[in-house]
């Protein structure tokens, strides 16, 4: 199965800045206005987080960016 060319699985995204734990993985989105974000996961303690350019952002911000067009 083809992977959407507005997701795609990164693996492993580092550290977990909650629990320190090292098995997050990170899917990158690209949103209707070419904007790239990244969503984390932690698989240990489930903390997710998201970024842009390697800033963190919150949810509230990901889902302004998604209603742009």
């Amino acid at each position: 199965m083809r992977t959407p060319r507005s997701r795609r699985w990164l693996g492993s995204s580092g550290t977990c800045a909650h629990c320190g734990g090292t098995d997050a993985i990170e899917i990158r989105l690209r949103l209707n206005d070419e904007t790239e974000v990244d969503f984390h996961s932690c698989q240990r303690c489930d903390h997710r987080w998201w970024d842009a350019d390697g800033e963190l952002i919150d949810l509230n911000a990901v889902l302004d960016l998604a209603r742009r067009r």
